[in-house]
């Protein structure tokens, strides 16, 4: 059997194991006459299956998935020679049920599990708040002035404040006109960035933008968050309408020129 078929097969067989899973093949290059690749990728992971050509090895690996996709350290699974003027579709069918087994094993779910530990130490990310409200500049344009006079005035970075003041209303004003579809696109970045988010960022999101809502808007776009921010934001609800320790105001940032002028006199 050629090993392009067997390849293809064995590819097959990981990815309708793996879609029940909730992974999603991702396109890959694969150049004429080099190795052959298929990618399948979740939140935390990543599985590749390999055909490497001068060694006539197909290789199952994993990775953990970062912002920009698998973190490139590969840990290989399994590796099967497959040698096409010998092998046939019985081997390749040996190999696939291997394969399905490291992907679906209680191994598996394990690496998972340990993978998507590890993203949560630390506090579980290190966006901070400026961070955050730059991310809505491609919904609300007019922000990137607002944070440019907000880096100017004050230091550091009133997150909690900015947010009350120049992007809660907007994103309410926003869910209310949004269909079905925006709704849920705008719904993601709140995902993307609690889960990548430091802890003052997680607070802004829930206690700040999210609790500005009216229960309509609410229910809205929370139809469409994760496990992980609808468990949150569903928390913070019950403060809502409730006073929670402010924010310690910053003092203004001197001018370099009010300052040689202070100096001056």
């Amino acid at each position: 059997m050629e090993y392009t078929k067997a390849f293809e097969y064995i590819s097959k067989k990981v990815e309708e194991e793996l879609a029940k899973q909730n992974y999603t093949k991702q396109k890959v290059s694969n150049e004429d006459g080099g190795d052959l690749v298929s990618l399948f990728t979740s939140e935390n992971v990543a599985y590749s299956v390999v055909y490497i050509l001068d060694k006539q090895q197909m290789v199952l690996r994993s990775a953990a998935m970062t912002d920009d996709g698998p973190d490139n350290d590969w840990k290989t699974l399994a590796t099967w020679l497959y040698d096409e003027q010998t092998a046939d579709q019985k081997d390749a069918e040996s190999i696939a049920n291997d394969f399905i087994e490291g992907v679906s094993g209680t191994v598996a779910i394990k690496r998972a599990k340990q993978v998507q530990k590890k993203k949560k130490k630390s506090d579980d990310g290190s966006a901070d708040p400026k961070f955050l409200a730059k991310r809505f500049v491609t919904y609300f344009p007019e922000l990137k002035d607002e944070i440019k006079n907000e880096e100017d005035c004050y230091y550091p970075f009133r997150g909690a404040t900015f947010a009350k003041e120049h992007i809660a209303p907007r994103v309410a004003d926003y869910i209310k006109r949004a269909n079905n579809k925006e709704t849920e696109k705008f719904a993601n970045v709140f995902n993307v960035q609690y889960g990548n988010g430091d802890r003052d960022t997680r607070a802004v999101i829930t206690i700040v933008i999210l609790n500005s809502l009216e229960d309509e808007e609410f229910y809205k776009v929370s139809e469409f968050f994760n496990d992980d921010l609808e468990k949150a934001a569903k928390a913070a609800r019950k403060y809502k309408g409730k006073e929670v320790k402010p924010e310690v105001p910053k003092k203004p940032r001197k001018s370099i020129g009010s300052t040689l002028l202070n100096q001056s006199k």
